[in-house]
C-alpha cells in the first residue's frame, strides 16, 4: 500500500509540476505578445507599432468616388425602316483618383463627347448587348472617356438608366 500511496503523490506531484510549467510558458509567450505588439521604443526604425500595422487605418483604404453625369440623348443606327432611333442614358463613373470629380468637371466636353461617340456608333441591338451580365458598351465608353482624357481616369462605368424609342 505504501507503494501506491508513493506512485499517487508522485502523479500529482508530476501533474502540479506540468501545470505550473505549462503556466509559466504561457506568462513568457504573453509577455512577449504584449512586448512585440504594444512596444515601440524598442524598434527605433519602426514607425508604427505591431497593433497599429494590423489595426485598420481608413486613410491607407483608396476611396472610389462615384460620379454621376447628366442625362445622355443620342441618335443611333435605327433597326427599323424609320431610320434613327433615340437612346437616352444616364450613366455614373467612378475612380479612385482624389481629383476626378475635378478633372471631369473641368473636361466635361470631351467627357460627354466620348460618351455620344461611342452610343452613336451602335445601333439599338448592340447598345444591349451583354457578355457575363454587364453591357459590352460600357467598357467602350470607360476606354473612350480615359482616352480623350489622356489619362486612366475611370475605372468603372455603371449604366444607372436607359430608354431606346424606336
Amino acid at each position: 500500500m505504501a507503494q501506491t500511496n508513493d506512485r499517487e503523490k508522485k502523479k500529482k506531484v508530476g501533474k502540479i509540476l506540468t501545470f505550473i510549467l505549462l503556466g509559466g510558458v504561457l506568462i513568457v509567450l504573453g509577455i512577449g505578445l504584449g512586448v512585440t505588439v504594444f512596444d515601440t521604443d524598442s524598434n527605433a526604425d519602426a514607425d508604427t507599432n505591431l497593433w497599429d500595422r494590423f489595426s485598420f487605418n481608413a486613410e491607407a483604404e483608396a476611396a472610389e468616388t462615384a460620379i454621376p453625369l447628366e442625362e445622355f440623348l443620342v441618335n443611333v443606327k435605327g433597326d427599323s425602316s424609320r431610320g434613327h432611333a433615340i437612346v437616352r442614358m444616364e450613366i455614373t463613373v467612378t475612380s479612385f483618383d482624389d481629383q476626378a470629380k475635378d478633372v471631369i468637371a473641368e473636361d466635361i466636353a470631351k467627357v460627354r463627347d466620348a460618351v455620344i461617340h461611342v452610343v452613336s456608333g451602335h445601333s439599338t441591338q448592340t447598345i444591349l448587348e451583354e457578355a457575363e451580365g454587364e453591357f459590352i458598351i460600357k467598357d467602350e465608353i470607360r476606354d473612350r472617356i480615359n482616352r480623350s482624357l489622356e489619362e486612366d481616369l475611370i475605372e468603372e462605368v455603371f449604366v444607372t438608366n436607359i430608354l431606346i424609342q424606336r
